[in-house]
């Protein structure tokens, strides 16, 4: 999903991604749904309308936004390894604001995955440049600025 999301966030906003992605995932979802909540009541109450109400609005479909965007601004495959990160947020996240305690074994994991990520960021990537493939991006940055020429 990450991937076809960031490349149709270069072609459509971040939200109109998301949102279609909730339309076309709304058949499974929704059936989904109505049996856990047949088989499973909800506790309705305040706590639980206003947890659920920040997770659907902001976490989820507003962070989206923003997730997106930054796929199609950075590109798919960078972009996407800033999540990788998310191990080791959370820990120190959990750690500042809960007081919680991880063992050695999950730290020691953690800042692995991070020193990964980071040197992955820093990997670059040799494309080798054939002369037809050097062609046909001269002919398209020439269409791009005609285009920009005649818009003008």
């Amino acid at each position: 999903w990450y991937a076809e999301g960031g490349r149709l966030a270069r072609q459509m906003p971040g939200g109109a991604v998301v949102s279609w992605a909730l339309i076309l995932a709304a058949p499974v979802t929704v059936p989904v749904t109505a049996v856990l909540l047949a088989a499973e009541p909800p506790r309705w109450d305040l706590t639980a309308i206003a947890g659920l109400a920040y997770l659907s609005a902001v976490s989820m479909f507003l962070g989206f936004f923003a997730w997106y965007s930054g796929l199609a601004r950075a590109g798919v495959a960078r972009a996407s390894q800033v999540q990788l990160a998310q191990p080791l947020l959370t820990l120190v996240w959990s750690w500042l604001l809960l007081g919680e305690r991880a063992g050695m074994s999950t730290v020691t994991a953690a800042a692995g995955v991070l020193v990964c990520v980071l040197l992955a960021q820093r990997a670059r990537v040799s494309r080798h440049v054939t002369p037809s493939s050097a062609a046909r991006r001269t002919v398209a940055q020439g269409a791009v600025s005609r285009r920009g020429a005649a818009d003008g």
